[in-house]
């Protein structure tokens, strides 16, 4: 779904446009629109969008202003300009700018759709033509991935060692990021391969990912760090290198530009490689020494999960009691258990959790030294999923005796029934931290009808990104939450239009309409008939 934006200084031209688009089945259009030039910079300040449609002659800025500006923000914007004016001037200058197309609004709805179309097919072409998979190639070779990743892992392991932030350290890694600025951190996760996908395919198609994130950070300090064969970090900085009072609006902006690009990146990750990919981030710039806990905290938003725990995009990871987790486990395979628990796999953790016993020795200290290993790991789960505070004493005593397990089956039994427990939480945890979030956004929904209940202004309210709560809520409702929204506004004109005397263009204002006219042809759309003869019909 792409993202359009319609400025125009004219109400009435700017909500004719929104309703003749939102009645356009086959164009796939999250709509949005302002009525001045300042409030469309106001808006793409907070998000981004694929594609403008705007006046090019308006009172104070106008379009071509707006959209020199737009393109120092997001680059990959698509503008184009609509005017009554037939002035060659203007439609040279126009394109020398950088639109992709100039309409006469005397050329009709149709035109204006043709121009559309052909934005989403320059958007989609862009995509289709960068070469990310020939530049993966050529990266896996490198040794410094591992290199890279051995160094994030002693920055986040709590085991005492002092961190190396040094200058010479970040120069000997080619890290293109710098230990003197803070940093953006955004763990992802690679949340199912295609079966049959090899391990050096799965380590190519990582650095796609790569590759494609460059594409669209490029004008930020960029560092990509596989961490595993599903998960990575990258860390993120300003591209300029300003000082003083400058450095925190860069960073604003960086963060802004930074957040609003993720849901880019996951859907043509989407629709190029076709992998499901989740990301989570603070929404803020650590320091170097802040990285560990700030990696945990992502780590524990990405296992805790919301929706269906796969293509999740959490802008903002909610407040939580940081909590040292233990070392990661350095046998190979324990540590393929433990990614299997974290991206709630439950058939490749009994499969790899079968592999390790099948190969144990008749040797009673390493069949204990691997229970006990196990047993450790889950544990040290559950009490990353439960906070600290597990409640399940009984089973948890259980787990750490090995005497009640007496033989080698017995024993493997009880790890697969104490995983299964865990993964039956991870889904009710799930639920419960999601259904916390519609019930919040449908109180404020309710509660708000006269007010701005945008995509945006939602996905502000719970820290998500607006396209991966548009998504999640359609997931869990069943609806679209525009659909809901709308519902509920048609509802509450039907009963203040029956039971009180408002007049209808102050009914509309209370129900979230700008314009009368606007608010007679939503409602006639609903309910077929306008709002005075549904009046009517109910005094008769």
């Amino acid at each position: 779904m792409k993202r359009l934006l319609i400025v125009d200084d004219e109400p009435y031209t700017v909500d004719g446009l929104y309703e003749m688009l939102s009645n356009v089945e086959d164009l796939e259009l999250d709509l949005y629109s302002d009525y001045a030039a300042e409030d469309a910079m106001l808006r793409l300040s907070r998000s981004k969008m694929d594609i403008v449609l705007s006046d090019i002659r308006m009172p104070g800025m106008d379009g071509l202003e707006l959209q020199q500006w737009i393109r120092s923000r997001w680059p990959r914007c698509k503008v184009i300009f609509l005017t009554g004016i037939g002035d060659i001037s203007y439609l040279q200058q126009a394109l020398r700018a950088g639109g992709i197309d100039y309409i006469l609004k005397t050329e009709g709805d149709e035109a204006i759709v043709r121009a559309i179309r052909t934005a989403i097919a320059a958007l989609d072409e862009e995509a289709r033509n960068d070469q990310f998979m020939l530049r993966a190639k050529e990266q896996v070779r490198q040794e410094l991935l591992l290199l890279r990743r051995e160094w994030f892992a002693g920055l986040t392991d709590f085991a005492g060692t002092p961190l190396d932030f040094a200058e010479a350290r970040f120069r000997e890694l080619e890290l293109s990021v710098s230990p003197a600025n803070r940093v953006l951190l955004v763990l992802g996760r690679v949340d199912r391969w295609p079966e049959m996908t090899t391990s050096s395919n799965k380590t190519l198609l990582l650095y796609a990912i790569q590759n494609i994130a460059e594409e669209y950070l490029e004008q930020t300090r960029f560092q990509s760090i596989v961490l595993n064969d599903s998960q990575f970090v990258w860390l993120i900085q300003p591209g300029s290198s300003e000082e003083g009072p400058e450095l925190a609006r860069t960073w604003e902006e960086t963060l802004t530009f930074a957040t609003g690009t993720l849901d880019s990146i996951q859907a043509t990750t989407k629709a190029l490689l076709r992998l499901p990919l989740s990301l989570v981030t603070t929404g803020e710039s650590s320091d170097w020494e802040e990285i560990p806990s700030t990696y945990n905290t992502v780590k524990k938003n990405m296992i805790l999960g919301l929706g269906t725990g796969t293509e999740m995009l959490i802008l903002k990871c909610e407040s939580e009691e940081q909590l040292e987790y233990p070392h990661s486990l350095s046998v190979r395979r324990l540590a393929e258990l433990e990614a299997a628990l974290e991206t709630g796999n439950k058939d490749e953790f009994n499969e790899k959790l079968d592999a390790v016993f099948s190969m144990l020795p008749h040797q009673y200290g390493l069949y204990a030294q691997t229970y006990y290993s196990v047993a450790v790991l889950l544990l040290g789960y559950l009490m990353k999923a439960s906070g600290g505070m597990s409640d399940n004493e009984t089973m948890m005593a259980k787990l750490m005796n090995l005497g009640h397990h007496v033989p080698k089956e017995s024993a493997l039994q009880a790890l697969k029934d104490a995983a299964e427990g865990l993964f039956s939480g991870r889904m009710t945890t799930l639920d419960e931290r999601t259904n916390r979030i519609i019930h919040r956004l449908n109180q404020h929904i309710r509660e708000h009808l006269d007010g701005d209940l945008s995509l945006d202004r939602l996905s502000e309210l719970v820290h998500l990104n607006s396209s991966y709560l548009s998504t999640m809520y359609k997931q869990y409702t069943g609806r679209n939450l525009s659909d809901y929204i709308s519902f509920l506004r048609v509802e509450k004109a039907k009963e203040m239009l029956a039971d009180s005397s408002c007049k209808i263009h102050e009914i509309s204002l209370r129900v979230g309409f700008g314009t009368a006219g606007y608010f007679t042809r939503f409602f006639k759309k609903f309910t077929g008939l306008t709002p005075k003869e549904y009046r009517n019909s109910h005094l008769e």
